[in-house]
């Protein structure tokens, strides 16, 4: 009996690490068939894989769009994982250098589907807090988000957000899909982005990417500080100080 398990067991978890490598190496969010189609399993033991995959939050899937993403859990084990590293060691020396510097509150996170996942924070010595290590906002409301967001193509935006009404938290911030891309493209010019009172009244948050060795955004990074403190002055200098922080961890990364 023990011995006639054994392959079934083995083709099982083949196909379950194959739909996980699948679905994190998409260039976009992947549907049930196409996940069917290209892994050629049968759509009773794909359906059955997926859905405990899902209730186990290794993936995710979109009700609205009807699409897979990497799930929480993934993200939770890459970062686990990615606390031994020299990549989590250099966001984190980026994001407390940059707390130091400006005495604000700091943060890394990455992309989920349609949202952040905050990785790090370090918290300012001034007045204000808004995230916490582990803790997933959506991500067209965030700088965080908006930076990582503008790296994607339209094509790879569209399976993100077709038919998705997006939520308005504050009277700033963006609900229309039109709005967002125009001011994505725009992020993606500048290099960086900036949320102004759109995730919560009172907070505003600049964020830059970071880049791996093949240039491509693995993360970003951001300060969030209280609009009563904003001038001009201040929001250009926060600019460059978060752009030249990510851009030292995005060199450091090259040479890892």
């Amino acid at each position: 009996m023990a011995g006639n398990s054994k392959p079934a067991i083995v083709k099982s978890a083949s196909r379950t690490l194959d739909i996980i490598e699948f679905i994190v190496n998409s260039s976009k969010p992947p549907t049930f068939t196409t996940i069917q189609e290209f892994l050629d399993i049968p759509k009773s033991s794909l359906s059955y894989l997926l859905q405990e995959l899902t209730n186990r939050d290794y993936i995710h899937f979109d009700p609205d769009t009807r699409v897979y993403y990497p799930g929480a859990k993934l993200i939770k084990i890459s970062a686990s994982c990615i606390n031994n590293t020299n990549l989590s060691r250099e966001i984190w020396l980026g994001i407390k250098r940059l707390s130091d510097e400006l005495g604000e509150t700091t943060q890394a996170g990455l992309l989920e589907g349609r949202f952040v996942v905050y990785i790090a924070k370090c918290q300012g010595r001034k007045d204000i807090s808004v995230t916490t290590v582990g803790f997933k906002i959506p991500a067209h409301a965030t700088a965080l988000g908006k930076m990582m967001l503008s790296s994607l193509s339209e094509d790879e935006l569209k399976a993100r957000f077709n038919n998705v009404e997006l939520e308005r938290y504050t009277e700033n911030t963006i609900v229309s899909y039109e709005k967002l891309l125009s001011e994505l493209k725009q992020i993606a010019k500048q290099g960086y982005a900036i949320d102004n009172q759109e995730i919560i009244p009172g907070g505003i948050c600049v964020a830059a990417p970071i880049l791996d060795k093949s240039n491509k955004v693995v993360a970003a990074m951001s300060v969030t500080v209280p609009a009563i403190r904003v001038t001009d002055e201040f929001l250009q200098e926060l600019i460059d100080k978060v752009r030249a922080a990510a851009l030292n961890v995005s060199l450091r990364l090259g040479k890892i």
